[in-house]
């Protein structure tokens, strides 16, 4: 049963893959597709956009799910998303997928340009993309729920994801974390965590963290437990910290797992 299981998981998330790649062709989930540049990192992203199905035929606003990798992460969000919703475990979501427009080795070199804190550039460019452009582009565009942002990143995109906690936490207020690599740059991101009491304060954020129990203890399990006790031992007034080891789940296995439990667990809703 256990091994069926996991089977499922790897073939949804293959399949998830095309999905994503073929959206706008096949219209997944009402999906438009943009092209937007950045003077910032000086490169274009492609942008696979979700919208809930009775989007035209009501007035109402709704939260934003901002999928990192969504090249391969798109169709898998907005088919879990759905899914989701039909049990009413989340609300009704636009969800944007934050992509290159292809899965090839240059797209994985700039996934690292962007998404890896460094001295100069790196995370903090792609982070004012986000905060400066795209993020405006969608609330002008589109019925938002401005102050309701959700930010969905697996293994570096993790990483990204903690950067942006731990530096600009005002930019989302839910943060799902997949099995982030933190050992970049000798665990620089460790650095940021010493430094982020004085901007996440008290403000209101709900948190998602996960591995996987067949991973790597040194370069997975280990820091990302190491992280967590220092968040935990801040204390935070108004912060909400969940954390989840996925029994038998790979790192290649895990993103659907931890977007699924992830997504249930920061919009506070208990499945059925």
């Amino acid at each position: 049963m256990e091994m069926k299981i996991k089977l499922t998981l790897t073939i949804f998330f293959v399949s998830a893959l095309f999905i994503s790649l073929a959206a706008q062709e096949y219209n997944l989930y009402n999906t438009q597709k943009k092209i937007i540049y950045s003077k910032t990192v000086d490169d274009s992203f492609y942008i696979y956009i979700s919208l809930p199905g009775n989007y035209y035929s009501s007035d109402k606003q709704y939260p934003v799910l901002y999928v990192l990798d969504g090249d391969v992460a798109y169709g898998m969000a907005a088919s879990i998303v759905r899914y989701l919703q039909i049990g009413d475990n989340i609300p009704e979501l636009i969800v944007v997928g934050i992509g290159y427009g292809s899965i090839d080795k240059s797209a994985g070199e700039k996934r690292k340009r962007d998404y890896r804190p460094v001295q100069s550039g790196g995370a903090e460019n792609f982070l004012v993309f986000l905060k400066d452009k795209l993020i405006p582009y969608i609330d002008s565009t589109y019925r938002t729920v401005s102050s309701d942002r959700t930010i969905a990143g697996y293994s570096i995109g993790g990483l990204f994801a903690l950067y942006a906690l731990f530096t600009h936490p005002e930019t989302f207020n839910r943060y799902l974390v997949g099995s982030p690599y933190l050992n970049w740059d000798n665990s620089s991101i460790y650095n940021y965590e010493e430094n982020s009491p004085a901007v996440i304060d008290d403000k209101q954020i709900n948190i998602f963290i996960s591995v996987g129990s067949e991973e790597s203890e040194q370069k997975y399990y280990n820091p990302i437990d190491k992280l967590v006790t220092k968040i935990q031992e801040r204390d935070y007034p108004n912060v909400k910290l969940e954390t989840k080891v996925f029994d038998g789940s790979s790192h290649l296995t895990g993103p659907p797992e931890s977007l699924t439990y992830g997504l249930v667990s920061v919009f506070g809703k208990k499945s059925e």
